[in-house]
This record gives C-alpha cells, structure tokens and sequence, in this order.
C-alpha cells in the first residue's frame, strides 16, 4: 500500500482521477475515522513521515467515534471553556504513539456542521502538525485556496524526525512551552516534522536568588534529518544583558514578542481554566506593563497622554487586538470555529500572530503599480465613501466598496452576483490593469494559509463584519483605543 512516488506515479493519478466516482452513489454516511488512522500509522510506522488527513464529517463510528456535543446554548457563559476541551482521550493516545513512530499529522475538515475541531485538534497538536477548516466547503469557492495550502504543506523544505532541546542558564528554568510538539521531558520537544511556519515559545523563572552575573543563556538546539537524508542540528544561543534598572527593560522589550508570548498563553489559558480568566490574563499583564512604564518613567507627567517609546507603542492596540479577536473575545463564536482559530494560531509565529491581532488597512482603488498602498490606521475615520479598502488578518481578504467609489472602476474590477453581493473578477491573460494591479497587491500580501476573499458594499448587513475588525474604535464590547490609553493613566 505504501508506494515510492517516482516509480508510482501513474497509479496514485489514476487512483486520484478515480476517487470522485468510487463512492458517488453511496447511501452509507457513516465515517470511521479512528480506523482509517489505525491503518495508516500501521503502513507508515516503519518509516515515519506526514500523514494528510481529510474529513468532511464528524466520526461516528469504530474507534475514535465522537458524539455532537456541540451546545449554543453555553455560548457565552462560564462554562463554555468545556467545550474546546478534548471528548476523548483517543486521539491525543494515539497523536503519541503517532510521534513515537516520527509520524506527523495534518488536518483538513470540510463540513458545514459541527465536527468537534477541539478534539480532532490533537492529531496535529501533539505530532508538530496542523489543522486547517473550511467550513462548508465549495470547489469554485475554496478550491484554489485549498491547492495553495496542500502544495505548500507538501513541497515546502522539511524536517523529519527532529527534537528540540531548550537549556537555560544557572539560577532559571523553563515552566512552560507553547506550540505543537510533544514534551518528552522537562526540556525536550519532539517533532516529527518541522518546518519555517512551526514557531515555538517558552516562559522561564527565576529559581534561584541572589545569582550574580552579568546575563542569561539561553541556548535551543534542533536536531533534525533533512530530505536528502542527512542528520543536521542547529544551535542557537543568546545571551541576554541582566539589569537593575526598570529603564533598561523598558526600552528592550519586544512588543510582537510579548504579544505572541501573551496570546499563546491566553489561548492554553481558556481551556485550563475559562474565557474570562484568559482575557484577564491579557488585560492585566498590558496594562499592569504600561502603567508601571508610565510611573517609573514620568511619561504622563507633563501632560494627559501617555507618550510610550517605540518599541512599546503598538503594544496597547494590539492588547485590543487580542481582546477583540474571535480567539478571545466575549461574544457568541460557535465552538468549532473558536477551536479552529486557536488550532491555527497556537503554533504559529510571531508575523502571523501580528496580522491576526492588528490587521492591515489598504486602499486599493488608486494603484499606480510602482508601490504599495500606504497602510491606513484602523478605525472608521479612515473610511472614505470614495475609496475601495481591502483588509487583511491574515486569513482572508475582505474588501470593502465605498458608495461613492468611481462605478466604471468597480465594473472593471468586480461583477455582480446577485442585486446585493458582488465578487472580485478572476484574473485572465487579458484582463484590464485595473484589476491587475488589484491582484498584484493581494498576491504580494497573500500567504498559504489565506482562505477566501469577500466583497462588501458599504451600508449593507455584511459591512458590520468589516467595521467589527477595525479595533482601534469601540467594538466587540471592549474599549476604543483612546478610552483604552486614558484608562491606564486613570488607574
């Protein structure tokens, strides 16, 4: 069953072409899952490698069989950390002894309805992999976006079979890891398959008192097999200056750092304990940051603003960011979706991160091909009725048509679909610069895991999902950015 690809090829095609038909007229809806897996860690156990799982429903029978567990009535309330938690211990069992045989899982789930994202999670959780959901999928729809994501999950340069060891200088320890992996010991990681996307973060303590020296280790070493069969490791080592003084922290802190650390934390956070702690958690630690910069500082002395350095200054809008973003914020998200957004962003890294919690802003109707558009703030008061926005979190484009934007410019660009929604035009060998020049920006901005480009006209119902991303205003029932800056000063 297991076959070398190169001496294979017209096999797996034709099996490929033949798997559409093969079960066309199957009135048998039963999926078992927790079987198929046993099959295939089987087969590939001997050599290891990546396994592509793809499921269209929730498993129901056989091993690993789920139940919908799935209540909208809990949205909301304390209790509804419960339901990202795991249903079975099957999975995670098995994600384990798929790690000890260097096997690593990806996830694809397709079904409109729910199929326990939170759950079927642990498969790439726990063996360096990821999951990925496209809700009630459609080929014309998602198709391509799905192409991009599996060529990429399966021509990028990999490795296989690595671990990852992490040691900390005298008088400190790590207390806690952050990403897809499994924890062999106190500070080794394994990781069947590694890649550029997989980031990892650590949080350590002081352990000892009164150690004196001049700076931190803190060393990581990768050991890994390349594709061609070579065994490497890579060593990184940092050695961090130790200070007395506050002020020297302040101006060293990494602000896209701290917020990947913090989100990551959050995220663990929520099933450990709930939603409102997790929020909390990033609430407390921005502010309690800024405020202590604020004292120690005098940054407000002088007058009702609070000036901050730059390597702080995004930190307040991004901590909104947090807050706002679906992964945490107090508002009806239906659990597979919340389990898919934590599933995608835990072991992500820190530009993913970045664009998750502070979108871009561009305008896209005045192009001149030589440049990029210059970023807009994220706010409203950056909305002009007579400009085309395109805004991006990192997962999907959504384009906004302004009332008053030039209509041959947006007859150009995109075609009606119906009397209310409108999608963008597909790009061809012919097509007018215009629409050219739009793809030009949105290719350059695009990444692997970008799922899908929506087209709203402003002033209609779907134009609130627009305004709800731009989180520098007063949204998703957390403070704007200004009433956020006065409320550190005020407390």
């Amino acid at each position: 069953l297991l076959v070398n690809l190169a001496e294979a090829r017209e096999c797996v095609d034709s099996l490929l072409e033949l798997l559409p038909s093969m079960h066309q007229h199957t009135t048998d809806v039963e999926a078992a899952l927790g079987p198929a897996l046993e099959a295939a860690h089987e087969i590939m156990k001997p050599i290891g490698g990546k396994l592509s799982v793809f499921s269209s429903t929730l498993p129901s029978i056989g091993c690993g069989r789920l139940m919908n567990r799935d209540d909208p009535a809990k949205l909301g309330k304390p209790g509804e950390h419960k339901l990202l938690l795991s249903a079975a211990e099957y999975y995670k069992e098995l994600a384990f002894r798929m790690s000890h045989v260097q096997i690593s899982v990806d996830v694809y789930l397709f079904s409109r309805y729910y199929t326990d994202v939170a759950t079927l999670n642990d498969l790439a959780k726990f063996t360096g992999g990821q999951t990925h959901r496209f809700p009630a999928y459609y080929d014309t729809k998602d198709g391509e976006d799905l192409y991009r994501l599996v060529t990429h999950s399966l021509t990028r340069e990999q490795g296989w079979e690595s671990v990852i060891r992490v040691r900390v200088g005298k008088g400190y320890k790590v207390t806690d890891f952050f990403g897809n992996f499994r924890l062999r010991s106190t500070d080794l990681l394994t990781v069947p398959c590694i890649d550029s996307n997989k980031a990892f973060a650590l949080q350590m303590a002081v352990v000892e008192k009164g150690v004196e020296s001049q700076c931190l280790s803190v060393q990581s070493a990768l050991l890994y097999t390349t594709s061609f069969g070579e065994r490497r490791i890579r060593v990184h080592t940092v050695c961090v200056p130790v200070t007395s003084f506050t002020s020297h922290i302040y101006t060293s802190i990494n602000s896209p750092v701290v917020t990947a650390l913090l989100f990551k934390q959050a995220i663990a956070r929520v099933t450990s304990a709930s939603f409102d702690k997790a929020r909390e958690h990033v609430r407390k630690s921005v502010t309690s940051l800024l405020r202590s910069y604020s004292y120690t500082s005098g940054a407000y002395s002088t007058s009702q603003a609070l000036e901050l350095p730059d390597n702080l200054a995004a930190l307040p809008l991004q901590c909104l960011g947090m807050l706002k973003h679906e992964a945490l914020r107090d508002r009806n998200v239906l659990s597979d979706k919340r389990a898919a957004v934590h599933a995608y962003l835990y072991p992500m890294g820190l530009n993913e991160v970045e664009i998750a919690v502070r979108p871009r802003l561009l305008p896209i109707e005045s192009l001149d091909g030589k440049s990029m558009p210059q970023e807009l703030e994220l706010t409203a008061a950056s909305i002009d009725p007579s400009q085309c926005l395109v805004l991006d979190d990192g997962k999907s484009f959504m384009i906004l048509v302004g009332n008053r934007v030039d209509p041959k410019w947006v007859n150009t660009v995109f075609e009606a679909m119906d009397a209310k929604s409108m999608r963008l035009r597909d790009l061809e060998e012919n097509s007018p610069t215009e629409l050219q020049l739009v793809y030009q920006v949105l290719d350059s901005i695009r990444t692997p895991f970008h799922k899908g480009t929506y087209v709203i006209a402003d002033g209609t119902q779907d134009a609130a999902h627009f305004y709800g991303a731009l989180v520098q205003d007063r949204t998703m029932g957390e403070q704007s950015l200004d009433e956020y800056m006065q409320f550190i000063l005020r407390r």
